[in-house]
């Protein structure tokens, strides 16, 4: 189906009326084609997934994730409703749906911390809605059945982010391999899987969650190491502010600690901090590596992880020190 007759079949369906629709494309990231339909008096946005996802290396994926992120929506839509936009018409047969337009005052936090603007509200807010997810779906047997979703996460996270990267480092093929078997063999709540600054909106009075396509129930370390990742790479992009970015993640991960109670801290924190550093080194060499590092920062990050690895950290102080010191090494020089 065509944008032309995506139109046509939402104006039979009453989606939207048949006055001059605008479409603006919006940003959707690698895996999704996103359009804003405006008709002067209703403004909506449509996505699809797209079978081919738009990086440089071929990465295939079932576009049946649509139809996850729209159960996603759904059932944190039930939880926080403030924390997800909502859905207004879905399409499971041709694999779309439309959602209200997140508007006013909000911004796209990866834009706001990339121009250097850091708010550790955020985090935290960031850190209690994935801790209340996390905590209500844990060790439910009807939310494990309904995000039964294992094929799907190889396909957009497993494969791409920790096995394609072990080929390009098989020196470090063990850890990428027994991890990746370690998260698919974990099954205890419901994971974003995309959970990144750039699929947040933030404003002063509530942040938004969105890009829901590879959630699936497994480890919630998963989107703890995810998220921290974004924040650990840029203070290594921005060292003048590297101990502010670093500070998110403390806040964060804080925030998430307090809002769950089905882990200890302890454990939580170590395999954390073993799966950041595999996604660091898979945001540098894997099939969706970061746009904005240089190559000596690149190195930075593969030293960084090849040292690291091996001396098994417990704490995220004790990583941040050590992370901190190779960047103030970096920028020595």
């Amino acid at each position: 189906m065509n944008q032309k007759e995506l139109i046509e079949y939402l104006q039979t369906q009453g989606i939207i009326s048949s006055k001059n629709i605008e479409i603006t494309p919006l940003n959707g990231g690698v895996s999704c084609e996103i359009l804003l339909l405006d008709n002067g008096e209703k403004r909506i946005v449509v996505k699809r997934a797209l079978k081919k996802l738009k990086v440089k290396e071929d990465w295939f994926a079932d576009i049946g994730r649509n139809h996850t992120e729209q159960k996603y929506l759904k059932y944190v839509g039930n939880l926080l409703p403030e924390a997800v936009p909502k859905i207004l018409y879905q399409d499971e047969e041709h694999h779309f749906f439309c959602m209200e337009m997140i508007e006013g005052d909000f911004s796209n936090w990866k834009k706001e911390l990339m121009e250097g603007k850091i708010n550790a509200e955020y985090a935290r807010e960031a850190g209690r809605i994935l801790g209340l997810i996390h905590n209500t779906s844990f060790d439910k047997v009807e939310v494990a059945s309904q995000f039964d979703t294992l094929q799907n996460f190889h396909e957009l996270r497993i494969d791409p982010y920790l096995l394609s990267t072990a080929k390009k480092h098989p020196q470090l093929l063990s850890y990428f391999s027994e991890e990746a078997l370690r998260l698919s063999n974990t099954k205890k709540c419901l994971v974003h899987g995309d959970f990144s600054p750039k699929n947040i909106m933030v404003s002063p009075h509530r942040i938004v969650v969105l890009d829901c396509e590879v959630a699936w129930y497994g480890d919630p370390v998963f989107d703890l190491a995810f998220l921290i990742n974004h924040f650990i790479l840029k203070a290594l992009l921005m060292p003048e502010q590297s101990q502010q970015l670093i500070h998110l993640a403390e806040e964060f991960f804080q925030t998430y600690q307090s809002n769950i109670s089905f882990s200890s801290k302890e454990t939580l924190e170590e395999q954390t901090i073993h799966l950041l550093l595999l996604l660091m080194l898979a945001r540098v060499d894997g099939k969706s590596p970061v746009e904005y590092l240089q190559e000596e920062q690149q190195d930075v990050v593969r030293n960084f992880v090849y040292k690291t690895l091996p001396k098994k950290v417990k704490t995220l102080d004790a990583f941040s020190d050590l992370w901190v010191n190779s960047i103030q090494l970096e920028n020595e020089y």
